[in-house]
This record gives structure tokens, sequence and C-alpha cells, in this order.
């Protein structure tokens, strides 16, 4: 069996590429780190890195055992923390996946709330896109992010929380600053950036949207970081378009302009992995989640609260054994907030959308 700890120090010459920048990374000394390198190619059979003048080069053979050890060694630092959980007196552990479209809408305050009220439990918050796949292969417990189109497995139940429109967000000198509105079309001459990978799902609904409007979006500048495209958009060049919740609390120089389109809407779930459905801090993930999706609904034109909990926090459909009966399954989902309908969570104009198993 391959040395964990050898294993790290491969993936960390391959993360800097020198042997004694790794060494100043890990704490070891450059012969330590040489050392360790020397034993696991003795191990492996395989060169892992070659001379290059006064340095070296990583060989396709050391880049993709580095990579494929990613798995195993997060395996063991999970395994790790259960330890170290258990020794400390935490009694459970619970992982949280959250989509970086949230990742800073609530998730801290989420995180602070669950810490306190249960001190004693091992939460860890994993950032990932939220994908039924990325839940189940990433063995997350409970998970809020947008709502799949995919149907979920049978592991796993899920419930909306909140639907919202889009806003255009330019720097304050842009030609549009001064708009209380604008449509897509608006947008259809301009040069525009995202952190959303061109052929995702997210801005595939946001192009599908533009095409309906007449024009394809011109994406200039695809960055993998939101920070960044608020950086390109700040400058008055570009413009970016962003679901409503994610564009809140700008910095100064930029510009929020909600977006008149009835079809560019998306909606967040909260999805919980049946295994934990009777687990307390569950539980209470997902009542907060609504607590903080009623709040949005309050605060933001466009946001409507879908499936509000009862008085004992209880969204419709949710069905635990230890409450002894459906909590509310034939009642009709609740939507509060602008925009909000009578009827189950429907919004004027909206297009339907995939319904998730109801929690």
């Amino acid at each position: 069996m391959l040395d964990p700890v050898k294993l790290r120090v491969l993936r960390s010459v391959v993360e800097t590429g020198s042997i004694r920048a790794s060494a100043e990374a890990l704490g070891y000394t450059p012969s330590a780190v040489s050392q360790h390198l020397s034993t696991l190619r003795r191990e492996t059979g395989l060169d892992l890195v070659e001379r290059s003048g006064r340095g070296i080069v990583v060989t396709p053979q050391g880049r993709l055992l580095a990579e494929q050890s990613g798995a195993a060694l997060d395996a063991l630092a999970a395994l790790d923390r259960t330890v170290q959980a258990l020794r400390s007196g935490r009694s459970g552990a619970l992982r949280l996946g959250y989509a970086s479209s949230v990742a800073s809408t609530g998730i801290p305050e989420l995180a602070q709330d669950v810490r306190r009220r249960f001190p004693e439990l091992d939460l860890e918050l994993v950032l990932r896109s939220c994908s039924i796949d990325d839940l189940v292969e990433d063995g997350m417990d409970v998970a809020v992010g947008e709502t799949s189109t995919s149907p979920l497995v049978e592991d796993w139940i899920a419930q909306d929380i909140l639907e919202e429109g889009y806003v255009a967000i330019v720097g304050a000198g842009h030609r549009l600053a001064g708009r209380t509105s604008v449509q897509l079309k608006d947008l259809a001459e301009e040069p525009w950036t995202t952190d959303d990978p061109i052929p995702s799902p997210w801005f595939r609904r946001i192009s599908s949207a533009c095409l309906a409007a007449g024009y394809t979006p011109r994406v200039e500048i695809n960055p993998t970081d939101y920070s960044t495209v608020l950086g390109f958009v700040a400058t008055g060049d570009y413009v970016t378009v962003q679901p409503s919740i994610i564009a809140q609390d700008l910095r100064a120089g930029l510009v929020a302009i909600p977006v008149e389109d009835t079809t560019l809407r998306r909606r967040v779930s909260v999805q919980v992995r049946r295994s934990v459905i009777r687990h307390p801090a569950a539980r209470y993930i997902v009542r907060r989640v609504h607590d903080m999706a009623e709040e949005r609904a309050r605060d933001i034109v466009g946001v409507v609260h879908l499936n509000a909990p009862d008085a004992r926090g209880v969204g419709p459909g949710w069905t635990d054994p230890a409450d002894g009966a459906a909590d509310g399954g034939t009642a009709p989902a609740e939507a509060t907030g602008v925009g909000a309908t009578a009827e189950a969570g429907a919004v004027e104009g909206a297009t339907p959308q995939p319904q998730p198993a109801a929690l």
C-alpha cells in the first residue's frame, strides 16, 4: 500500500512545481521532500519527476498519480476529522453541500446558527454545483442549490424553497446605470462577462432567454469566479446577468438593474438524504433555509418563498416516521413574498419548471 504522506508530498510538488517551494509549504526540508519522492519512485517503479537544469519537471506519470490519489487522500482526511470529532466528544457529523450561487447569501449565517444550536455536531461544509451526481458521489447529507432538472435518486428527497428573477449588473458609469429595469434585448449589443461555464445549464437558461429575444449573448470574458466578473463589470465596459439574490450587497461602483423577463427565473431547493431526515440538525437546516427564503422574499423584489413550513417547521409533503403521519402532504404549497399568488407557489408569467420529489 502506498504511503499517504509520500503521496501528499507528490501532490504538493505537482502544485508548486518545485521541491523547495513544496518543502516550505509542508514544513519539511528540501532533502526530506527529495527523499520522499525517491522512496515513492522505488515503491511504484515509476519516474515521477525529472531534473531540468537546477529545477525539476513532473513527469506525466507523476502528474497522473498525484491526480488519482486525490480522492483517497480526501477520504483519509475525512476519516481523520471523524476521529478528532469522536475524541473531542462530538457525537455526530453532517455534510452540508452548497452551490456557489448561494455561498454568500446565507450559508455563513446558516453554518453559524447550526454550530451554536448543535455544539457537539461535526458540521462539514462543501462547495459543489449540488447536482444529484455531486450529492451521491461526494457523500452529502443536506444540500442547498439550484433546483436540478435531473430526477432525484431514491435515497434523496427535495423541496423548492424560493423562486427569483435576474438582474443585469453594470458599472456606475454605464449607459444603462440609471434605468429602473431593462429587457434582455437592451443588452444585445453589449460585451458580456460571466463566471458560469458557457455550456452549463445555468448559463444556458440565460442564453436561451436571449435567443428568444433575438440574439446570442456575446461573452468576451469568462473567468471562473464571481469577483473577477464584477471587476470587469466595474470598468463600465461589460455587463453580466446574475440571479437577483447573488446581486445583493454589491460593492461601490456597481449597479443591479432588474431584468424584465418572466421566462428568466430560477428556483433554489434544499435536498436531504433520506437516511438523515430524522436528524435534528438536518431538520433545523431545512427550517432555517426557509426562514432565509422568507426574509429574501420580503427584501428583494421578484423573490417568492415557496413551500413555507407550518408552525412546527415542517413543509408541505414532508413525511417523517417520527411524526406518525404525513405533515400536510395534501395541502397546497404556500407562497409568500413579492409576486406570490394563492396557488401552490405559482408566479404570474413564470415558466413551469421540473418539480423534485416533495420533502
